[in-house]
């Protein structure tokens, strides 16, 4: 394969989803990438700096990643994925072994934490799973449709920001008002809303979904 020319969104999401720690050095700073959600977009990605503001960054100008505390270069990164270098290094370069060394460290953390983390995942879902059971669950009525905790619901309001938005019902209830409140978690993507992202919106505003556009 041929060696990377600069750090991609796909390069820094398969450390993300390891939950390894992972920064960007930009501009002379570090940016903290706290979820794959900063770095959907292909072109431009997100980070936290120290004071804890999020900054806009093009990959292009990433000149390293800091992945648990251990500097990764492209070059360190090429020769640990088996792409090579432009240059063979000269045998008695021993820095370029130490550089070996760390991202076979980082390598054997990475597989480690796949592992841990694909039988946590299984345990959360098993855990929600039965927590749903216990749960009581309350439902609303809108019409036909009767929405309770679970449900897959879409949001039909052409006047609202969120219109078009489709998730999962996490719970409901009824507002000071006396309106009947739906709360969902945002399964697609649109111009206003993302997957992961909490709403609540008016009954009336919904309907269930059945899998078509």
């Amino acid at each position: 394969m041929e060696p990377i020319k600069a750090f991609t969104n796909v390069v820094i999401g398969q450390f993300v989803l390891t939950r390894i720690p992972i920064k960007v050095y930009v501009d002379s700073r570090y940016l903290t990438i706290t979820s794959t959600d900063d770095i959907q977009d292909p072109y431009i990605g997100f980070g936290m700096d120290e004071d804890g503001q999020m900054h806009r960054f093009d990959y292009r100008m990433v000149s390293q990643l800091l992945v648990g505390g251990k500097p990764v270069d492209l070059d360190t990164y090429n020769k640990a994925m088996g792409h090579g270098g432009e240059e063979e290094a000269p045998a008695e370069e021993e820095p370029k072994k130490e550089e070996s060394v760390q991202m076979t460290e980082i390598s054997k953390d990475v597989l480690k934490i796949k592992r841990d983390l694909i039988k946590q995942q299984e345990k959360e879902l098993k855990d929600k799973e039965n927590a749903l059971k216990k749960e009581p669950v309350e439902e609303l009525h809108q019409g036909e449709y009767t929405f309770g905790t679970g449900d897959i619901v879409k949001n039909i309001n052409p006047e609202c920001n969120h219109f078009g938005s489709i998730g999962v019902v996490k719970n409901t209830y009824t507002s000071e008002e006396g309106k009947s409140i739906v709360v969902y978690t945002v399964g697609n993507a649109g111009a206003t809303y993302k997957p992961g992202m909490t709403l609540e919106k008016t009954a009336e505003q919904l309907e269930m979904y059945n899998g078509r556009s």
